[in-house]
């Protein structure tokens, strides 16, 4: 794939403000997931934040993995639930 058959909104490499738009949140919200090693992969390129658009796409998906409401198989309500036992007195 040459550079050219890339239209506007997939590029190579994004910045921290096409990232944050890219994944729904602020670029400081990137920055303090950086930080705290909970965000999603990046790098400084020329000394400036970068991100590869692969990279968001995979942890968007990673966080939709992790969610009881997008994966069946974390749903709590599959099991039956547990009854309490009584207490001793």
């Amino acid at each position: 794939m040459s550079v050219e058959a890339l239209d506007d909104t997939e590029s190579l490499v994004m910045n921290i403000n096409q990232a944050a738009k890219y994944v729904g949140r602020s670029p400081n919200a990137l920055r303090i997931l950086r930080h705290r090693r909970r965000g999603p992969r990046s790098f400084i390129c020329d000394g400036r934040l970068a991100y590869y658009p692969a990279d968001l796409k995979a942890w968007l998906e990673q966080a939709a993995n992790a969610d009881s409401r997008f994966n069946p198989a974390l749903d709590p309500t599959r099991v039956p639930a547990q009854t309490r036992g009584r207490r001793a007195a």
